[in-house]
């Protein structure tokens, strides 16, 4: 039972329908009903609902009106169309940005599975609201530490600031002697994490906080870390990572998971799925026409848009997975296929940049997460292809070495400026402006968690030389002689 009740409406003018609707989902939820249009325009406007849920027929008014309703009331609700068929306007309701969901009759468990996931979504968005603005509110943060006159004044700011962060149970920056100079110093043992963070060249003044929550505890390590800075203090490389270590798991880690989804794939995959669909629909009406009117090429056209619209979803599948539990599936696949699939996607970026050339030789086997492993290729080809100079070469080139396969993409660009070149796969390491700075960092995430390694060497005689490596499957074929992989000279 949820510790603060979850609120249904349930709409539907089918008694048999709301009874089986209301002894499904009470046992967890508190749930209320409405048996026409007009009833549940009053009970909503009565009260706040988490979830509605509305069948499309009605005599009155319809499911869309009802769940268009319910958001005027309230936009943040879940919205559960209830349906045994689509009209036009149905249709069209649902392939808007903030569709509802859609479940058809009958439901079997969809609606109860419908219901929750829609419940979880919901709070990851607000959660990722809550730090997105709490990061937003630390803007201006290195402007009030410089205009801070001495360290009592540093230490106000600090405890100021991290008493407004979603999470944060309480701060305090204390003396070497246990001395509060500023807010409440938390005890070391107690409910959540705690961290201590020196913000002092000698350590003699300290910034102790208690919290909830992954991105709390990650903002409070940015704030120590920004008062370091004002104090003059350069940690040395990976320690201001070590706080964030707990049971096992480092915050690191939980950033790159949900980087590796995508930010928005968990809210976006219901309405991807959705558009994804009609789109197939319409694809399946134009392939129809192409082969009554026998219009070249049009079927081979359809065919990959359907191809590319179904990689996408499985992209969005996999990823959706991944970033809820942590894992992945792999199956074995030719390389050929990862290579394909890789330029299905980045190919035509690539080769508007620089000459694409792909050197795969046949029946090489690595078992992958195909859509997550694409990732990497993609990446890499994307990297290089933007660091290409006029008349440059892309080469992406798999080969077997002692058992392993290894995925080698070079360019012609200037190589890895040396600077970023020991943090470059490390997270929002970039010398892009425009760029995030994830990039290779997923990448490297990604080949860890299958068991493989990316690595990175400038090329003798062109650019950057990126290599993915993977153990081969059982089935691969027989080794070459173990040496080296060096990628296809440039031609001329």
């Amino acid at each position: 039972m949820n510790a603060v009740p979850v609120h249904i409406l349930v709409v539907d003018d089918d008694d048999e329908v709301r009874a089986s609707l209301i002894d499904e989902l009470s046992s967890e939820y508190a749930v209320d009903q409405a048996a026409s249009g007009v009833e549940a325009f009053d009970a909503l406007s009565a009260r706040a609902y988490d979830v509605v849920i509305s069948d499309l027929r009605m005599p009155d008014h319809d499911g869309i009106e009802v769940l268009d309703f319910a958001r005027r009331r309230d936009p943040d609700v879940i919205r559960v169309l209830l349906t045994g068929y689509l009209d036009e306007d149905a249709h069209q309701a649902l392939l808007t940005p903030d569709a509802p969901y859609k479940v058809g009759k009958p439901w079997h468990d969809e609606i109860e599975v419908v219901v929750r996931r829609a419940l979880e979504q919901r709070e990851h968005a607000r959660r990722l609201g809550a730090s997105v603005e709490d990061a937003l509110s630390l803007a201006t943060l290195d402007d009030e530490l410089a205009s801070a006159a001495d360290p009592q004044e540093i230490a106000e700011v600090l405890v100021r600031r991290a008493l407004t962060i979603e999470g944060v149970i309480a701060c305090g920056v204390v003396t070497a002697t246990g001395k509060v100079v500023a807010g409440t110093s938390p005890a070391a043992a107690g409910e959540g994490w705690y961290d201590d963070h020196p913000i002092d060249a000698d350590g003699q003044l300290r910034v102790r906080a208690r919290g909830k929550g992954d991105s709390a505890r990650a903002l409070i390590a940015f704030l120590a870390h920004r008062a370091q800075r004002r104090a003059g203090v350069t940690l040395a490389r990976g320690a201001r990572w070590q706080p964030m270590v707990a049971d096992g798991r480092s915050r690191v880690h939980a950033l790159l998971r949900q980087a590796t989804a995508g930010a928005l794939t968990s809210m976006l995959l219901h309405d991807l799925a959705s558009i994804l669909q009609a789109i197939e629909g319409s694809l399946d009406k134009i392939s129809a026409i192409g082969e009554d009117h026998a219009v070249p090429g049009l079927t081979e056209a359809v065919g990959e848009a359907a191809a590319a619209g179904a990689e996408a979803v499985s992209l969005f599948v996999a990823m959706r997975r991944f970033i809820r539990a942590g894992s992945i599936a792999s199956r074995t696949h030719t390389a050929d296929q990862l290579v394909q699939g890789a330029l299905l996607v980045a190919g035509a970026y690539v080769r508007q940049r620089a000459t694409l050339r792909t050197h795969v030789p046949p029946d090489l086997e690595v078992d992958v997460c195909e859509p997550l492993f694409l990732q990497v290729l993609v990446n890499l080809l994307r990297n290089a292809a933007n660091v290409s100079p006029p008349g440059g070469f892309v080469d992406l080139e798999v080969k077997i070495v002692d058992s392993q396969v290894v995925f080698t993409v070079v360019d012609d660009g200037p190589g890895v400026d040396p600077s970023v070149a020991d943090q470059m796969f490390e997270p929002f390491c970039t010398t892009d402006v425009a760029g995030a700075g994830l990039g290779l960092a997923i990448s490297a995430y990604v080949m860890q968690v299958h068991g493989g390694v990316i690595s990175y060497r400038r090329h003798p005689t062109r650019g950057a030389l990126f290599t993915a490596v993977m153990p081969a499957t059982a089935a691969a074929v027989k080794p070459e002689p173990a040496v080296m992989p060096e990628p296809m000279a440039r031609a001329g």
